[in-house]
């Protein structure tokens, strides 16, 4: 999903720096409380009425960053450091919500979908007022007036207009979601309804204000490498590829990983080479209902939400994330899996089908975070040290999952397609999905097996990622062409 570094984003990372850096260096309770104040006298410009009030929605920011959803504290006047001071001892930030509304942070956009501009000239032919079903237009003062009581928001008017005069515009936070899980609330700030959320992410990126964030779990993550008590093991997604820059390699990213305290790294994709076994053979078990895969928890989600009826042709394969945790603990030894990738709907799939399995789950955007907090350049790195020939080696379908089509190309490929006709449907992008579920239903679409990804171009376009879809996209072909082999996809 990462495309432009906006200003929001610069902000978000910039309080998640702190966070980090203030938990590694036993500073956080001590400290916190002037964060909001040194970044605003720092360099983060003032976009609200006062600095007053960017410093109460740096405050709510910094809760967030901290592992706090906004309904787990309901004294509003208690400080940060009290807050931070229960989250080290576990007494908060055990919210099931990952995505939340900032508030104060909200700009209470407006919800009438049809406006008339300036533009209008009150022309003689009066197509806007002709065109209403409803009779919701009239003329008011020489200008088109749209009476609210009776306009439906069809939007007949803005097309009949020949000035272009009506426009039909929508929150952006709204329009982002084909769920409608970002509603208007009480006060007319976005609320999030949790009946329809999928967890894409897509709202986040989406708010020109930053009133949407996600919960961080980076205190949960340090806390767990100070100790040292147990042994905690990186679980790092196929989706790394460019998310560091071009020049920071599989082996670099490691070296850094255990610099900042992990005992190992594992990548992801060996789980994905275990599912790729796993759902072939149950593909091939299956009856003449098609099949849709289990790794993207978003697409599931929405399955889940929305079509219930396709629950149990939804592969029961556990998901890379969940294969490769039992990789780390497969000799027995106690070990703490930190799952690394780009994905927020993880860390609820963590919460629910990987307890005991997975302790924590950060985006990339939070061990970068964390990275740039102890100081350490991964792109500087010169000696790797050695490192485990298994952990480096996972074949290339499995380290293709993170595109779309990348999934269905592996199971694909392990089934020798070409000979015997599978009928392959690829989809990404959370709206996409929702259509194609439909014209399934509908009997519109034919397919033996449906890879769906909710986010768009795969994993790579995730709301936790770096960088630009397409770049991380052009390093994966890049590195898949150097080991020998082909274009991922089904279509």
């Amino acid at each position: 999903m990462a495309g432009e570094v906006s200003e929001v984003t610069r902000i978000r990372r910039k309080v998640l720096t702190e966070i980090a850096r203030l938990t590694f260096e036993d500073r956080l309770v001590e400290e916190v409380d002037y964060i909001p104040r040194r970044l605003t006298e720092n360099g983060i410009s003032n976009y609200r009425c006062c600095v007053y009030k960017e410093r109460a929605i740096l405050k709510e920011r910094v809760k967030l960053a901290l592992g706090v959803a906004p309904d787990e504290v309901d004294d509003e006047e208690k400080s940060l450091s009290e807050i931070a001071s229960n989250v080290l001892q576990g007494q908060l930030g055990n919210s099931d919500r990952n995505i939340a509304i900032i508030e104060e942070a909200c700009d209470q956009c407006s919800i009438d979908k049809i406006v008339v501009t300036n533009a209008c000239r009150n022309c003689v032919a009066h197509h806007c007022v002709n065109s209403c079903p409803r009779g919701a237009i009239t003329i008011v003062n020489n200008q088109a007036y749209v009476i609210r009581e009776k306009c439906v928001e069809c939007g007949l008017c803005v097309k009949a207009c020949p000035y272009g005069a009506i426009l039909e515009v929508e929150r952006p936070c709204t329009s982002a979601c084909s769920l409608d899980a970002v509603v208007p609330g009480e006060k007319s700030t976005a609320e999030i309804d949790d009946n329809n959320c999928i967890e894409c992410g897509s709202c986040i990126e989406a708010c020109p204000f930053g009133a949407i964030s996600y919960k961080s779990e980076i205190v949960r993550v340090v806390q767990m490498l100070k100790s040292g008590d147990i042994n905690t093991v990186a679980l790092v997604a196929p989706s790394y590829i460019g998310q560091f820059g071009p020049r920071v390699d599989w082996e670099k990213l490691c070296t850094g990983l255990k610099r900042l305290g992990f005992h190992d790294v594992i990548p992801v994709a060996l789980g994905a080479d275990k599912v790729i076994e796993e759902e072939s053979r149950e593909f091939q078990a299956m009856t003449d209902k098609p099949m849709f895969n289990s790794c993207c928890p978003s697409f599931v989600n929405l399955i889940e939400l929305k079509f219930p009826e396709y629950l149990s042709q939804v592969s029961t394969t556990e998901s890379p994330m969940l294969k490769a945790a039992y990789l780390a603990k497969e000799d027995g030894e106690l070990v703490q899996c930190v799952f690394i990738g780009p994905c927020l709907a993880k860390k609820s799939e963590a919460r629910n089908k990987g307890q005991g399995l997975i302790d924590a789950v950060l985006t990339f955007e939070e061990i970068a975070a964390m990275l740039v907090a102890k100081g350490i350049n991964l792109a500087k790195i010169t000696e790797t040290g050695d490192l485990s020939e298994e952990h480096r080696s996972p074949s290339i379908p499995a380290q293709a999952f993170c595109e779309a089509g990348g999934v269905g190309s592996a199971i694909s490929g392990k089934l020798n397609n070409n000979d015997n006709g599978i009928r392959f449907h690829q989809v990404d992008g959370a709206s996409e999905c929702l259509k194609v579920l439909n014209q399934i239903k509908a009997g519109k679409i034919k397919a033996d097996f449906v890879e769906g990804m909710g986010c768009q171009g795969g994993c790579i376009g995730g709301p936790g990622t770096l960088v630009n879809r397409r770049v991380a996209s052009g390093l994966l072909k890049k590195l898949i062409k150097s080991r020998g082999g082909e274009k991922v996809g089904t279509k």
